[in-house]
């Protein structure tokens, strides 16, 4: 029998954060809900964690399931392995060190049933360990609007600030590239978001995301990163080629930057040389972004012309400095 909701919560390395997730996740308003966690092989106690919490919330247990890896195979796979048990109506992911307000499942489902739509999206805050900022995505209303805001970088591709018609995953057979664990929640909204006919905006903070796992995927070496980002990356540029012919061929150019840009807000070397070796064919549309501030683009035109100085003293005075002591 289906379900409102399934909710996908891949699970690797996550002991210390994921009773806070659980708890937030069985303690929501919604009835009607699925929680398919995949256990992609992790070696601590995590799923042990999680029964703990879940004998709290014994309603919530008849629709608990535990899909199991026998080796590990990466966030990717993962939230494959969750999009082919899912029964809900609506598809969610959820992280498994990150945790959710009690209402986010039912103010977005509500709204999604109320008006037919394919997707619906939300703001959310950014966690730090002492502090949060609070983030917001801009309210478009159309999903091609939301295709191209998304490609030009204004809008965030994270997957677990939306939830999709699970029709759209299944008639367009949309699902991750395994093994591509670096923008792979952009691969498959971009394709989500093309398909969809419908789609509405939360302005409210639902989510909270973690940025102090210092176990997470996000932390893996600079050029990993970018040989799996570029995985993702391609199967987009296909895709859109494929869908659209040229239409969208400087809003591409947007997205390989938006991409590799990450790689700048650091004072590593390395890095830049990095960034220098990606996708340098987008490097000629850096001034045409409109829906970029004007700081990000100076960094980039610097590091095409290996001004590394100025990146080194950016990061070192905002990041280091300032958002040191705002954000802890």
């Amino acid at each position: 029998m289906s379900c409102k909701v399934s909710i996908i919560i891949p699970v690797y390395r996550v002991e210390k954060y994921i009773a806070r997730c659980c708890a937030s996740l069985f303690g929501m308003r919604l009835d009607g809900v699925e929680f398919l966690f995949v256990d992609d092989a992790s070696p601590d106690g995590s799923i042990a964690v999680m029964r703990d919490v879940l004998k709290q919330y014994p309603s919530r247990a008849p629709y608990v399931r535990v899909l199991s890896h026998e080796k590990n195979k990466g966030v990717a796979c993962a939230r494959n392995t969750g999009l082919d048990a899912a029964t809900g109506d609506y598809i969610a992911f959820v992280d498994a060190d990150d945790w959710v307000e009690p209402d986010m499942f039912e103010k977005m489902y509500r709204l999604a049933k109320q008006h037919q739509l394919d997707i619906v999206g939300c703001d959310w805050y950014l966690e730090f360990e002492h502090s949060k900022r609070y983030l917001k995505q801009p309210p478009y209303g159309n999903p091609q609007d939301c295709l191209r805001a998304m490609l030009a970088g204004e809008m965030r591709w994270f997957l677990w600030s939306f939830i999709v018609s699970r029709s759209l995953y299944v008639h367009h057979g949309i699902r991750f590239i395994g093994g591509a664990n670096i923008g792979e929640d952009m691969a498959v909204l971009i394709r989500c978001f093309s398909f969809a006919r419908s789609y509405r905006h939360v302005e409210e903070a639902l989510y909270h995301y973690v940025r102090y796992n210092s176990g997470s995927l996000t932390n893996i070496n600079a050029q990993k990163q970018m040989e799996m980002g570029k995985l993702n990356v391609d199967a987009v540029v296909d895709f859109i080629h494929g869908r659209y012919g040229s239409e969208y061929e400087k809003e591409l150019d947007f997205l390989k930057l938006n991409v590799k840009f990450p790689l700048l807000i650091t004072d590593e070397t390395s890095c830049y040389e990095t960034w220098n070796s990606c996708f340098p064919e987008a490097n000629r549309s850096i001034w045409k972004n409109d829906r970029q501030p004007l700081r990000n683009k100076l960094l980039q035109w610097s590091a095409m012309h290996r001004w590394y100085w100025v990146l080194k003293a950016y990061y070192r005075l905002l990041f280091k400095f300032v958002y040191g002591i705002l954000y802890k």
